[in-house]
């Protein structure tokens, strides 16, 4: 059976309705200017509006060699936010998962089974290989940005750009943001493996230099995809259907594995550097990282945290104390978590979005784990 990117995108075209998606627009920029006074958080919803075509499941394995079939993939999400009356922005990046910079540095990025349904991952480097990076980097000799998948994200999203050239309503509210460029310590533990823990403290000179390295290719890559495409350049950023103030969202899953001492000690200044580069912008973590929350809180220009998981953090005690009450949004609240801050008379502020944030490997709990609802 062939396949036709644009019956799926007549079909969102038709649905989409202008007022409807100004109107949520605005919201989210009152939303990010710090507006939402008047309510204790953020809930957007759309008018549900079903579809009249069937949308099929598609495999991600079938997408990474088919622009078209990895912007339906993306399509799939705004198609549920339609139907469903849901709130998000609709979105797309270019996706090939968590490998893209760490394909720059040499890691062969593993498409897994086909029946599996996932992003493929970075299979990391040996430590030789670590170190003639770091002496190339000494000696100026730089990864290449446009490397690995660096240029196939690049060439994939000009495609879906140069697509929507003929659905101007999608060309004005589905928004293309930049791929999955992790972070810091997320990434040197993939590029460097699982024993990227131990070499913290047994090759701490080594290790300094190549999040050094790290850092530096991070910013570059993200300056080259502002280049690409200017309208990412604003004031503002979107990530999976998300919108705060900064150009740059910093992932910070493996950083959570670590304690705050070390995240002070080896990877705080190469958050810094990210922000500043940027104009700040938000960190990103699932799991528990309130042993982090302190710290996150000093970086300059961190306008907003995303987290996945509140019930595996201390909210009331460490996370609301050390984000909304020092002016750094949350965005992305599960449900549940509102719920309970509802029945707790916790006001959140108007500093606190709600939907969007799952953990990847699961969705949106229907009810609270920790039993609370």
């Amino acid at each position: 059976m062939s396949f036709d990117i644009h019956r799926y995108l007549t079909d969102l075209e038709n649905r989409l309705d202008e007022a409807q998606e100004e109107q949520l627009l605005a919201d989210y920029y009152r939303f990010a200017d710090r507006k939402m006074t008047d309510r204790s958080y953020f809930k957007p919803e759309r008018k549900p509006c079903p579809s009249s075509i069937e949308w099929e499941h598609i495999y991600f394995n079938d997408t990474f060699e088919d622009y078209d079939k990895m912007l339906y993939k993306q399509l799939l999400r705004a198609n549920d936010q339609l139907t469903d009356g849901g709130g998000e922005l609709l979105s797309y990046r270019a996706n090939f998962g968590t490998g893209l910079i760490p394909s720059m540095f040499g890691c062969e990025v593993r498409i897994l089974p086909r029946e599996q349904d996932s992003l493929p991952g970075p299979i990391h480097l040996e430590w030789e290989q670590i170190l003639k990076i770091n002496e190339d980097f000494r000696n100026g000799i730089k990864p290449d940005v446009r490397s690995g998948l660096g240029q196939k994200t690049i060439d994939a999203a000009h495609h879906v750009e140069e697509l929507l050239k003929g659905y101007p309503k999608l060309q004005k509210y589905l928004h293309i943001y930049q791929p999955d460029t992790q972070g810091p310590c997320s990434l040197a533990e993939a590029i460097v493996g699982s024993d990227f823990y131990l070499l913290l403290l047994d090759e701490e000179d080594e290790m300094n230099d190549f999040i050094e390295c790290i850092t530096d290719t991070f910013i570059r890559y993200v300056s080259l995809w502002k280049e690409e495409f200017p309208f990412c350049k604003g004031e503002y950023a979107w990530d999976y259907g998300l919108l705060y103030k900064g150009g740059v969202m910093i992932r910070e899953d493996a950083t959570t594995n670590i304690s705050s001492s070390m995240y002070e000690d080896y990877f705080m200044d190469a958050d810094q550097k990210i922000l500043d580069a940027f104009g700040g912008g938000a960190v990103h973590y699932c799991g528990h990282g309130d042993h982090l929350s302190e710290d996150f809180s000093e970086l300059k220009g961190l306008t907003a945290l995303n987290m996945s998981q509140p019930d595996m953090n201390d909210m009331d005690g460490v996370i609301y104390p050390t984000t909304i009450d020092r002016d750094i949004q949350i965005i992305g609240m599960p449900k549940f978590e509102v719920r309970r801050t509802d029945r707790k008379g916790i006001d959140l502020k108007g500093m606190v979005h709600v939907g969007v944030c799952v953990a990847a490997w699961m969705g949106e709990p229907e009810v609270d784990p920790r039993g609370e609802d």
